[in-house]
């Protein structure tokens, strides 16, 4: 009875040794370039920086509309070469001003949600980060009062990389080209990766405002679509002057796009501090 007992007890500890919490896994399912090439040439020369504005708003919030009217005014005066503006909707967060409306165009996102999670939640809305840098240590989120402040500066950096983005669209088939050179600013050695978004302007949805719900507001600058990793992918060769990396894509818009709407933001960024090295946009049309 002793050796039963004691064996009972040996077979329960060696199956709960055993026991191990298992490893998360990701089931999502990585988009292969149609084309992904690195080469390095003679080095262009520097493209001027642009700054990238993230715009977090959401359709509940009541002075949310005065953040998108502070981002227009912003690109009235430094053009949208200078300032590219990406307006996120995190579902779920702040549910009590980005819960979306029920039976018209929804805006929020998983997208907009990973965005804001891993740089960082505002105290509040509206609010929005600035070419996702640290102004103070610790913290991205910076109001919509101090954008053009914030802008101003960044405005003033030199960038390493240049931007190049085509595209080729057939029906609702579209197919993206960036091409992405370091110039004579660059650094040997800068660990970078880079991010392609889609974002959709004239959006008529609901929103609320200072007059109550407005079901024809316009929403512009609406992230809709990551291409790969949300945070960016990484660029993995050895960055030195003239290198040059072509990634091409391909992508069947939705239905409820508007394509002619619709524009294509690509911003390369540091790998270390999550800040854009530089950004440009296109439109579809």
């Amino acid at each position: 009875m002793k050796n039963f007992v004691f064996l009972s007890v040996l077979i329960a500890l060696l199956f709960s040794g055993c026991e191990e919490t298992p490893p998360q896994i990701d089931f999502s399912i990585p988009i292969i370039p149609l084309k992904d090439s690195t080469y390095i040439e003679p080095a262009p020369a520097p493209q001027h920086k642009a700054v990238l504005i993230e715009d977090i708003t959401g359709v509940r919030c009541i002075n949310c509309p005065d953040a998108a009217q502070k981002a227009k005014d912003i690109i009235a005066q430094k053009t949208s070469d200078s300032v590219v503006v990406m307006a996120i909707y995190p579902i779920e967060i702040f549910d009590n001003f980005t819960r979306p409306y029920p039976g018209v165009p929804q805006l929020a996102t998983i997208i907009s949600k990973e965005i804001v999670q891993a740089l960082g939640l505002p105290q509040g809305l509206p609010n929005g980060y600035v070419d996702r840098k640290e102004f103070l240590v610790g913290t991205r989120p910076v109001s919509y009062t101090e954008w053009i402040n914030k802008v101003n500066i960044r405005l003033q950096q030199k960038t390493p990389v240049n931007i190049g983005i085509t595209k080729e669209i057939t029906n609702r088939n579209l197919k993206v080209e960036i091409k992405l050179q370091y110039n004579t600013n660059a650094i040997s050695g800068a660990a970078h990766k880079y991010a392609i978004y889609i974002i959709e302007d004239k959006i008529v949805s609901t929103q609320y405002t200072q007059s109550g719900n407005n079901s024809n507001y316009v929403h512009n600058h609406a992230l809709r679509y990551a291409f790969n990793l949300t945070m960016g992918n990484p660029l993995t060769q050895t960055t030195v002057p003239g290198r040059t990396y072509i990634k091409q894509f391909e992508y069947e818009m939705p239905s409820e796009y508007v394509i002619d709407n619709c524009h294509i933001i690509c911003a390369v960024l540091d790998s270390v501090t999550e800040e854009v090295i530089n950004v440009r946009e296109i439109d579809l049309k």
